[in-house]
């Protein structure tokens, strides 16, 4: 049985329509009719941050249009986040950042931003951005951040106007001090009448060229890579070579996050359309029931059945097939095929920690996790937007121990779950405070369900 959440762990909150640029691949359905129109109030940011806390909400990404376009704004979301301990990131072009404000911000608790970067050649990159000078003014917002602590990464949509650079791109970003590069497909936006004639890819073979050359720019550089749109598994294949493109899965799908306009109306999707109710009137839980296609397995490409990774892989992209073929329930262009696969996904490191932990090595539960009962599971947040689910008697004892702040073995725990204890080791979860682990953190992926890969 797929679990489904009484609520999302992590909410996209548009504080603005406000944007200075107008990305050629931008998914906001509302920039054609109402770009810069509407935008939340302090009074209506407070009710909505309410209602998120209320629901038992970890994370939440303030973003926009452009949320630094509307400062007052986004430095009274972060006070009332950090004053709830309810962790929080921006997602911004950076192109207003000054050293000024990154400061107030890094005083403020921030600690991690998003950016776009569409391409290192500055012509490609404001041709995309349709804007003159966006590459400098992004470069010149990231070292302020950076001058600040604040820790940048960057997202670079990728379509068949910039899917050769991904390599200079990535070199470009860890120049600057970016600490991770997302190599995220572009999806077709609602607005998009034809995708292929927009330069949104579909060759398989083209999006590999990306992939590829993400991972020679992280061999040579040491630059994180990930993304941030679902890729089909069986399009990767090879998920030995391609374990950074694993893990995040779709979030509209598992459940764990969905996105509130600034007009109050809530999304599945960040790059949805359709709407699912208004938080000015409803409840997070009431909205988050109206989204029960996309959290019970509804959605999934009906050739995916049987395959081993469907609870990983959620069938690739949704946004994806509706731009495409007009049904969220087909396949996504990238889709290949169960036959694909040549190579299975395994844990970095697991067989040494098991080693190690059947010897008896020290685990403790950091006081950073944190905790939300469900009705027969609880999910546990690692760290920011980081949270998997666990069986509740695991749950219990993991908050046990927490709150004795002891110390405790591989023994402590039922034999039914001791993979996944040691998994919870391999992602952070768990702590090894006198042995450590080295180069696994970046391969379990970002909110990796333990449970659903341990079925695979």
């Amino acid at each position: 049985m797929k679990r489904v959440y009484s609520a999302p762990t992590s909410t996209n909150l548009e504080l603005t329509e406000a944007c200075n640029v107008k990305c050629t691949h931008c998914y906001n359905f509302w920039r054609e009719d109402s770009m810069g129109g509407n935008s939340l109030t302090i009074e209506k940011l407070d009710i909505v941050l309410d209602k998120l806390i209320e629901a038992g909400v970890f994370h939440i990404v303030l973003t926009g249009g452009e949320p630094f376009a509307k400062f007052k704004l986004l430095t009274h979301g972060l006070k009332r986040l950090r004053d709830a301990n309810i962790s929080a990131s921006v997602n911004t072009n950076l192109m207003l950042a000054t050293d000024e404000k990154c400061k107030i911000l890094a005083d403020l608790g921030l600690d991690h931003v998003l950016t776009s970067l569409p391409s290192s050649d500055p012509l490609v990159n404001d041709q995309i951005m349709q804007k003159v000078g966006a590459f400098e003014l992004i470069m010149d917002g990231i070292a302020a951040a950076r001058r600040n602590n604040i820790r940048v990464s960057v997202n670079h949509v990728v379509s068949l106007a910039n899917y050769k650079s991904v390599y200079e791109t990535a070199k470009k970003v860890a120049e600057v001090g970016g600490q991770k590069i997302f190599i995220t497909k572009a999806v077709p936006p609602t607005y998009s009448k034809d995708p292929e004639k927009d330069g949104y890819i579909t060759d398989p073979k083209q999006m590999k060229e990306a992939l590829d050359a993400a991972l020679q720019a992280k061999a040579d550089f040491g630059i994180s890579i990930g993304t941030l749109v679902s890729y089909p598994l069986c399009f990767l294949g090879d998920l030995e070579k391609y374990k950074d493109f694993i893990g995040r899965g779709c979030p509209g799908q598992r459940g764990t996050r969905f996105s509130v306009n600034s007009t109050g109306e809530t999304h599945a999707c960040v790059h949805e359309e359709k709407a699912y109710g208004n938080l000015f009137e409803s409840s997070v839980k009431e909205v988050y029931a109206n989204m029960s296609d996309w959290h019970d397995g509804s959605l999934r490409y009906e050739g995916c059945k049987g395959c081993r990774y469907a609870d990983v892989c959620e069938s690739g992209c949704r946004m994806a097939s509706l731009g495409f073929t007009g049904s969220l329930k087909e396949k996504d262009p990238l889709y290949v095929g169960p036959h694909a696969f040549t190579k299975h996904y395994e844990l970095d490191g697991f067989k040494e920690l098991e080693e190690k932990l059947d010897a008896g090595e020290k685990m403790r539960a950091p006081k950073r996790l944190k905790f939300r009962d469900e009705e027969d599971f609880v999910l546990l947040n690692i760290r920011w937007g980081n949270t998997i689910s666990i069986p509740t008697d695991l749950g219990e004892k993991i908050k046990g121990f927490q709150s004795l702040g002891t110390l405790f073995t591989l023994a402590d725990f039922d034999d039914a779950h001791r993979d996944l204890v040691i998994g919870l080791v391999l992602k952070d979860a768990l702590e090894t405070p006198n042995y450590e682990i080295l180069n696994y953190r970046e391969n379990v992926g970002l909110s990796l369900n333990l449970e659903s890969l341990a079925t695979a």
